[in-house]
Parts: C-alpha cells; structure tokens; sequence
C-alpha cells in the first residue's frame, strides 16, 4: 500500500515540475516573440506606399499598403529587412499615418500581412486595433501564397483557422501572387470558402516552352466562382496583359500598366 502512495506521489511531483516547465518556456516564448509588444528592434523609420486597384474603367477601387523603410545611408526607401517579424503595433502606428482624405475616398485598401503575423495569437487583438484606425468597410488582409505554401502544418491551420473565425463582414481576405501550379492550387483549396478576392501574377500565365501551366487563369476563375471568389490580376505591365484581362472579363487589376507604388 505505501509503494502505491509513493508511486503516486512520484507521479504527482513529475506532473507538476513538467506543468511548471511548460509554463515557464512559454512565458519565455512569450517575452521573447516579436510582435504586438517587441518593436524596440524596429526604431526606423516606415512608410506605407500606395499601389491603386483599378477596375476595367480605369477608375481607382483601392490601394494595396506597401510597407517601405528609409535606409538613412542612401536616403531610399526600401522593403524592411526583417519585414516577415515586423510588429503588428508598428503597422498600426504607421497605418494612422496615412491621410484620412485618402481613405474616406476609396472603396477598400489592402494591408499585406505574413503567416507568421496572422497566425501570431495576438493577430485578434491586432484586428480590433486596426479597424479603430480604419472605416470597418475598407480593410483587405493580404497573405501571399507562396508564403502560404512554404508554411508548416501547423502554420497553415492557424490561418485557417483565423479566416473562419474573422468577420467577412468587416475584414476581407485576399490570397495574392496565386500561379498556376497543382501545388498551390491543393495548399489554397481549403482556404477558398474563407477567402473574399484571389489576386493572380499573370506572369505565372505565360505560356513558354520551359513554363508548364497545370491551370489555367480561366480555370481559376471557375473554381473562384464556385466560392463567390472575387479574381483580381496583378502585376500587369503591358498591353497583352491588359487585353487578357479583358478577355476574360476580370474586373479588378493592378500593376505598372495601371500606376505604380507611391507614398500616401
């Protein structure tokens, strides 16, 4: 009878020596994670540069937020280096930043975000913050499907996760850079139902004898329709490019053939 008390007791120090450990590495995790609260790292100066959304009558629907920082040696601005942990309070604080005549003017902007931000645990929290800043009708959440593909499991059911619970009614989501492989296809299918605009780099639609498309843009555009996906073409830098997208009827387009990067 006393070994079983002892054994139990030796089962109840282990139990609570690993519930203690736990505790202390993820309050270590914790303090040491960059994001909402760790930008001391991140005391340059940033800017957000506006690239428009135009529709197929030329006339601005948005812009996609693109956060620069000012290299101080040769006075340019440029993509932070450290852009995949850059804190969620900074993007807030440069958000506010923009001139609110701006905003009041256009139907949406879009605010591009990593794996690694949305599916930090403090992303709620970041949500709430920025539609304070913002008219709760105007926010596009960008996650980039390459970044997307190249996540771990456990990176991409956070995503996912975090789009289901979201409110489509306030914040919309947009999956950019889509290309026409198998592979990206089969990591976004999930997120499809939880995913408001497909922007696709037409580029990955050129047909060439060393580039093989296993989808089509107008495939795309069919499973995108399924969903009440709205496409959008991105990266549209001449001519043939805007006669496709007139070809297929694709609305929203943006790249240098439509205007270029500027600061807002």
């Amino acid at each position: 009878m006393n070994d079983l008390k002892i054994f139990f007791w030796w089962i109840f120090i282990i139990f609570t020596l690993s519930c203690c450990l736990l505790c202390i590495e993820a309050r270590i995790r914790y303090r040491n994670k960059k994001g909402i609260d760790r930008d001391q790292e991140f005391s340059n100066k940033y800017k957000y540069f506006g690239q428009p959304i135009y529709n197929h009558q030329q006339k601005i629907q948005g812009y996609e937020l693109l956060l620069r920082e000012l290299d101080s040696q040769i006075q340019r601005w440029q993509l932070p280096s450290d852009v995949n942990n850059f804190p969620l309070s900074k993007i807030v604080h440069t958000v506010k930043k923009i001139n609110p005549k701006i905003i009041a003017n256009i139907k949406f902007f879009s605010l591009n975000m990593t794996v690694s931000q949305i599916s930090d645990f403090r992303a709620a929290y970041f949500f709430k913050w920025i539609l304070g800043v913002i008219n709760h009708q105007q926010l596009l959440i960008e996650i980039d499907a390459t970044d997307l593909c190249q996540a771990n499991f456990v990176q991409r059911h956070k995503v996912l996760k975090v789009l289901k619970q979201i409110d489509h009614s306030l914040i919309k989501i947009t999956i950019e850079n889509v290309d026409s492989s198998k592979k990206t296809y089969r990591i976004i299918k999930p997120y499809l139902p939880y995913t408001d605009f497909l922007k696709f780099d037409i580029h990955s639609f050129k047909k060439s004898p060393s580039h093989w498309i296993d989808i089509t843009l107008a495939q795309w555009q069919r499973f995108a329709s399924k969903e009440g996906t709205v496409p959008i073409v991105g990266k549209v830098e001449n001519a043939d490019q805007v006669a496709l997208a007139d070809q297929l009827n694709i609305n929203l387009r943006q790249g240098y053939a439509y205007g270029e990067p500027k600061r807002i």
